[in-house]
């Protein structure tokens, strides 16, 4: 009996390499009517069509017969912190390597016994009071010291979501969440500071507590206020922002591990900072040109939970890096250049 293709799988994987519909049907020399009837599940694609659509997209055929349902950019467990200008093909794109990425890290963890410290729960908040209410519940919960978050990373990893950093290719995305059916994800753009890194984080995870059903509303502003509360509680941060100048900003920025964009912001929220001198300090940010690109860096946090996933595959169960990418449904060369521990990544050498 012949499989029969799974027409999300199509869509996914053409979306994830950027094409559109009538990209693919040329390069693989069908017309766009009937590509659209194969990934509609009108018409069953043939060997020769996966084939063609497998080489021209370079993934591997097994890919295209994986059971799962895919939502698409509807989704409603799907969240993502980006501009209003970000082209819709280009978050196509990134949206459909995310959820990729998602059926990736299941299949990478699902014979490995990963048991969190932390539980990440959803939590309601108008029951709770609103989104600084949540965080405050989030951090009791999760038992966190008073003060800054030293490793927001590491809190997640240890509440078992995964934290993936990518290149997006752009900046006007900064990350996305999903929490379905499995570990919760955090597919980060690795071009973003971490400052920024940490916030988009702090807002996704918002994100994922108080909004199970992702629509359209005052999520994101929610989601916002969560992340300021969670990474900076206003009963601490209200007291440092009291004597709040210009020339403390970078102190701040290296305590709290938020940019200073944020912190100034803050000081106008609580109404810590009389409204002249805010003014003043916003003028000040944008004549330093740190609206763009803020200086002092701060300390980068990178996940382990999937090079701890490799170690064991390789060194316990005895997989190959070729075996696993047959396993995800990825080409060795891609799995190796997503995957592969650090200290067997290929290098790039200068020629």
């Amino acid at each position: 009996m012949r499989r029969i293709p799974n027409p999300d799988m199509l869509i996914l994987a053409r979306e994830a390499r950027g094409y559109t519909l009538t990209n693919l049907a040329g390069a693989i020399n069908v017309s766009v009517g009937l590509l659209s009837k194969i990934e509609h599940g009108i018409v069953h694609a043939t060997d020769a069509h996966i084939n063609a659509i497998a080489t021209e997209l370079e993934f591997p055929v097994s890919l295209f017969y994986r059971p799962e349902h895919v939502r698409g950019t509807d989704s409603p467990c799907l969240h993502h912190r980006k501009r209003k200008t970000m082209p819709k093909l280009m978050l196509k794109r990134i949206e459909a390597q995310m959820h990729l990425a998602q059926l990736q890290v299941t299949r990478m963890l699902e014979d490995l016994d990963i048991e969190g410290a932390l539980t990440l729960a959803t939590l309601d908040p108008d029951e709770y009071g609103g989104p600084q209410a949540v965080a405050q519940a989030l951090r009791a919960l999760w038992r966190l010291p008073s003060g800054p978050i030293p490793n927001l990373v590491q809190v997640l990893e240890a509440a078992g979501a995964v934290v993936l950093l990518r290149d997006f290719g752009a900046g006007k995305l900064d990350g996305m969440s999903s929490w379905a059916g499995g570990p919760a994800v955090f597919y980060i753009n690795s071009r973003i500071p971490t400052d920024r890194m940490r916030w988009t984080l702090a807002h996704e995870l918002g994100h994922l507590v108080m909004h199970p059903q992702a629509t359209s509303g005052d999520q994101e502003d929610e989601a916002d206020q969560f992340a300021l509360e969670f990474l900076a509680p206003e009963a601490e941060l209200k007291h440092d922002l009291r004597s709040l100048t210009f020339a403390r900003l970078p102190a701040l920025k290296m305590h709290w591990r938020i940019s200073m964009i944020a912190l100034v912001r803050a000081a106008g929220r609580f109404d810590a900072v009389p409204a002249p001198k805010l003014k003043s300090m916003y003028v000040q940010i944008s004549r330093s040109g740190w609206r763009t690109k803020e200086p002092f860096e701060v300390s980068p946090e990178s996940p382990t939970i999937i090079d701890k996933a490799m170690q064991v595959h390789l060194r316990e169960h005895g997989y190959s890096q070729d075996e696993l990418a047959s396993v995800v449904d990825l080409r060795p060369d891609e799995f190796s250049k997503l995957y592969a521990p650090k200290e067997e990544r290929p290098r790039l050498r200068a020629v």
